[in-house]
């Protein structure tokens, strides 16, 4: 099987610092944007919209650092967690504590790229190998020289849905657990008087 360097395909970079660019307390004209955040991966890679920061700057944010549709969001700090952007997600800053991986071939699809790095820990087991522990976080340079597999398009396709599926069912297992918490709590409380 051949494999190519992820920077051969993508451009990788980190985000914005934002204290840099964040409007000062006296400051009457500012840009609101909303931003990512550490708690706004969930562990399944899905980003939740309710953690998202509001985020004031002082001007006009470039491109480079705002959410795209396709783009891929990997934290750089444990747990490492890739996600990808959506048509819903569009417009967020990224802050520096985020890589921002962009496709730039049409031969390996963003899906499929999100799914590779998510498997078997990949992103912990760069960052053991590059600093000898996973406490702490990974390089652009490193994920720069991630050996991607080049499959077909439908065996991209196939390991994306698989890893979609895969997703959705975690969900639904963690939400019927949730539920028979939820119920177990009830008869207790019903059992006992509530005490």
């Amino acid at each position: 099987m051949q494999y190519i360097n992820l920077s051969e395909i993508a451009e990788i970079q980190s985000g914005l610092v934002v204290s840099r660019k964040e409007v000062k307390f006296d400051s009457e004209q500012f840009i609101e944007y909303m931003r990512l955040n550490l708690r706004s991966i969930n562990e399944d890679g899905s980003i939740n919209e309710e953690s998202l920061d509001r985020y004031f700057a002082n001007e006009k944010l470039e491109e480079q650092f705002i959410t795209t549709p396709n783009d891929i969001i990997v934290r750089l700090f444990p747990p490492f967690r890739p996600a990808l952007i959506t048509e819903s997600l569009i417009g967020l800053v990224v802050p520096s504590q985020f890589a921002i991986i962009r496709l730039k071939s049409n031969g390996v699809i963003p899906e499929f790229l999100c799914c590779y790095l998510s498997h078997r820990s990949m992103l912990e087991f760069l960052a053991i190998k590059e600093s000898g522990r996973a406490s702490k976080g990974i390089k652009i340079s490193t994920i720069s020289e991630i050996e991607i597999p080049l499959l077909p398009l439908d065996k991209q396709k196939t390991i994306a849905a698989y890893g979609e599926i895969h997703i959705k069912r975690k969900q639904l297992y963690l939400d019927l657990i949730q539920q028979y918490d939820l119920k177990m709590e009830a008869v207790i409380n019903r059992e006992i008087g509530g005490k």
